[in-house]
């Protein structure tokens, strides 16, 4: 599977790693290390053309507006693998972006999860998925739920990714936008 993603500030960053740490120590979360870096996703597909997207992503880094968003509280994808994570604001250039993501790039993808299409897409911060339970979202809950957690959030690159399952994700190729 492969993923657009954006990287976020250092100190973002550093408070997300220790959350992680925080679920994992308390909980058993781990799975969530499986990705390379705190981040959002604009875009995943099963297959990517990943030459023509670096031309693209870089072409859109040189020209992206700073992108900075707020978070408060958390959030949780329901279902048979719940996900729990941090919902984060759209803004306007958040918007923007997305969408010339979306124009440029899915032309060069199979299998889109459209769940990250514009209609669907709710950007947010992965806090732990995969192996998550009803014992242990229980634990993650009670662990984070009653603390105020709140970023500002900066974007610092526009990236691609690559996860296989069972293997810890890789960025294929990173883009840096002026901040």
């Amino acid at each position: 599977m492969y993923a657009i993603i954006s990287e976020i500030d250092e100190q973002s960053g550093e408070k997300v790693n220790h959350i992680w740490q925080k679920l994992c120590e308390a909980c058993g979360l781990g799975a969530i290390y499986a990705t390379p870096t705190p981040h959002f996703t604009w875009l995943t597909a099963e297959e990517l053309d990943v030459e023509k997207t670096k031309l693209i992503l870089s072409t859109l880094a040189k020209n992206s507006p700073d992108i900075s968003t707020h978070t408060f509280g958390i959030g949780i994808f329901s279902g048979v693998h719940p996900v729990l994570f941090l919902p984060l604001v759209k803004t306007i250039e958040m918007i923007n972006i997305h969408q010339r993501i979306w124009d440029k790039i899915s032309p060069h993808c199979k299998d889109l999860n459209m769940y990250y299409s514009s209609d669907f897409w709710l950007p947010h911060i992965t806090l732990a998925l995969k192996d998550i339970n009803r014992e242990n979202l229980a634990c993650a809950i009670n662990e984070i739920g009653f603390e105020k957690i709140e970023l500002n959030v900066s974007m610092t690159s526009l990236a691609i990714a690559e996860h296989e399952d069972e293997k810890i994700g890789t960025i294929l190729e990173r883009f840096p936008v002026k901040n």
